[in-house]
């Protein structure tokens, strides 16, 4: 756990891509837990000269690695709790979507790649005025969907053979093909961008949530 604590602390106090407003508001929205007991206390980590809004923000870290993404986020979104009280719903990254598969739900960005696919561009990242999208670098992980692809019994080339649509639209070969098998994910090498999905003209691949944290 104090590995995470310390990748959390780092990437909401000291990454510069996070604006003033958007921590103000990390910091300040949504009802905080008036107490903690003592055993929550003790597990926090020891920060020099961290001031009371430092901890309060630390705490924060801890509850939203607790919360449970139920839908798609647009690449880099920080975690869930997080995202939900920083993200204002200004639908900034989804006038700058090139492929228009981000939408405002419930006062929320979200992902929908029924009818389209991510190409990664980073644009939303770059629109997002609070730090809900939270880019690190080029190529990170954490720039990715968390999506990845399910493929059902129906798949052709399991059933029939011949058919690698999925795997050549897959930018980084994150998928293999084999004869009368359905097709087999390198979870790692995947970046849920749904090339895959919308390359099956057969309507076998579905994109579902995926976290290894």
């Amino acid at each position: 756990m104090a590995e995470k604590d310390e990748r959390y602390y780092k990437a909401y106090m000291e990454h510069k891509t996070i604006s003033r407003r958007g921590l103000f508001r990390a910091l300040t929205s949504g009802t905080k837990k008036a107490s903690a007991d003592a055993s929550s206390a003790s597990s926090l980590p020891k920060l020099s000269e961290a001031s009371v809004a430092d901890q309060d923000l630390v705490t924060e870290q801890l509850d939203a690695s607790q919360v449970v993404r139920m839908v798609a986020r647009p690449p880099g979104a920080i975690d869930e709790l997080l995202f939900q009280k920083i993200c204002t719903g200004c639908s900034d990254c989804e006038s700058a979507c090139p492929e228009k598969i981000i939408h405002i739900d419930g006062g929320l960005a979200l992902l929908d790649v029924d009818y389209g696919y991510c190409s990664m561009c980073g644009e939303c990242q770059k629109a997002c005025p609070t730090g809900a999208l939270h880019a690190k670098k080029s190529h990170d992980k954490q720039n990715g969907t968390e999506l990845r692809p399910n493929f059902n019994t129906s798949c052709q080339n399991r059933l029939f053979g011949e058919c690698e649509l999925c795997a050549e639209q897959c930018p980084h070969q994150a998928i293999a093909i084999a004869a009368l098998s359905l097709p087999k994910l390198d979870q790692v090498k995947c970046d849920g961008c749904s090339r895959c999905k919308q390359a099956c003209p057969f309507f076998v691949i579905t994109m579902n949530l995926y976290t290894s944290h």
